[in-house]
């Protein structure tokens, strides 16, 4: 089991505590001071063992944010290489494609062999999509979205483009980018051969405005769930939540709809993910509220009960042990005395005078309600009043 230090040196130092406090309280030899003695010591101990364990639970929590942290990169690392491998394993499909239908014999047979390893390096892409470095926010994209479209066409889309974006920042061109590509990309995969148009509108003239990309491919299938495509469509939805943006996928008349509204000038991380990097446990203070929260609660609960009930008619108010003095009438006394006599004594009383009784009562003290004083009498009048608070222990 894990431990940190400062539980591991709890007790030893809890057992250096105890023996200081007996040591203390027998030369002192006073009941009072050994039980705050005590009570400060099991205080102490039970502040440290709190202590011990959250320094714990932190330890824990920053691993398990970190190993998130970890997971985000990956997560966000992973979404790029969908977008670019995939999109480049896509058109080298399509264009095999196209080989394979203008060519006859072994060609033929050898560009259908192309085209199904490509469609296989697709589907395997999605589940083996490795751990690289995506492209950082200051740096241009590797092509622009006309030479994107140009490519496209070359491999046998019908794609055309309409608009541009002009003067935005690098990460809304970043964004731009990369939904233009998801769109082709999926045009290529599912509906081969349909027509595609790219829309484009928006620049950064002035603060608050918005660059806006449209793909729509007619004649696609209807997704298998609306609103959602796949791995791709997530991590763009991402990367457009993550810059203050937003992206929509629909499905009209056998049109297939991929639009997006990205701030010209977004202050996000063009790659992050708009996911809270948050590991799977609690905060550590919150953590130990709830571990300690019920033994806390039983605790005082269990003091507070046996201070009441230690307390409850063994208490004698001040103003009624002041009347506490010897040759008091015993009926005066049994008039004044509560019905019960202490429970707890932390001190030894004196012998009592022959002849009397002697009956032990606390004045409420917390939490244990320990006798502080002791009325002897006779038959007739009290013969001793001790204040037990100054007795030695033994």
């Amino acid at each position: 089991m894990r431990t940190h230090p400062v539980l591991r040196w709890a007790v030893p130092a809890f057992l250096v505590v105890q023996a200081g406090v007996l040591g203390l309280a027998w030369w002192a030899g006073s009941g009072l001071l050994l039980a705050l003695a005590e009570l400060t010591a099991l205080t102490g101990f039970g502040c440290l063992l709190l202590l011990g364990q959250y320094l714990l639970l932190r330890g824990r929590y920053a691993r398990e944010r970190e190993a998130a942290r970890r997971a985000a990169e990956r997560r966000r690392v992973a979404d790029e290489v969908h977008d670019l491998v995939g999109h480049e394993l896509s058109l080298i499909a399509m264009q095999a494609g196209l080989l394979e239908l203008r060519v006859d014999g072994a060609d033929a047979e050898l560009a259908g062999q192309l085209r199904a390893q490509a469609e296989r390096a697709v589907a395997s892409l999605h589940d083996t999509v490795a751990l690289l470095h995506g492209t950082a926010r200051d740096e241009p994209v590797t092509d622009d979205i006309e030479d994107l479209v140009a490519r496209a066409r070359q491999a046998g889309a019908l794609v055309t483009l309409h608009g541009d974006v002009d003067r935005v920042a690098v990460p809304a061109r970043l964004a731009v980018h990369a939904i233009v590509r998801e769109g082709l990309t999926n045009a290529a995969r599912h509906a081969s051969g349909s027509p595609v148009a790219v829309v484009l509108s928006g620049s950064a003239g002035a603060p608050g405005d918005v660059v806006e990309a449209r793909v729509a491919t007619s004649g696609a299938p209807a997704p298998a769930e609306a609103g959602h495509g796949g791995h791709g469509i997530d991590a763009l939805r991402r990367r457009v939540a993550a810059l203050g943006g937003s992206l929509e996928v629909r499905h009209d008349d056998a049109t297939h709809v991929l639009a997006a509204s990205v701030p010209a000038q977004p202050t996000g991380d063009p790659l992050g993910s708009a996911e809270l990097v948050e590991p799977v446990g609690t905060r550590p203070l919150r953590a130990l509220v709830r571990q300690t929260a019920v033994p806390v609660a039983v605790a005082c609960a269990a003091v507070v009960g046996f201070w009441t009930w230690a307390s409850h008619d063994t208490t004698a108010e001040p103003e009624v042990i002041a009347r506490f003095a010897v040759g008091l009438p015993t009926a005066e006394l049994d008039a004044l005395v509560p019905e019960r006599q202490a429970l707890v004594r932390l001190a030894r009383s004196p012998e009592p005078p022959p002849g009397s009784t002697c009956r032990a009562y606390t004045d409420g003290n917390f939490p244990l309600a320990a006798a502080s004083v002791e009325v002897c009498a006779d038959g007739d009048a009290v013969t001793r009043v001790t204040n037990l608070a100054a007795e030695p222990l033994w």
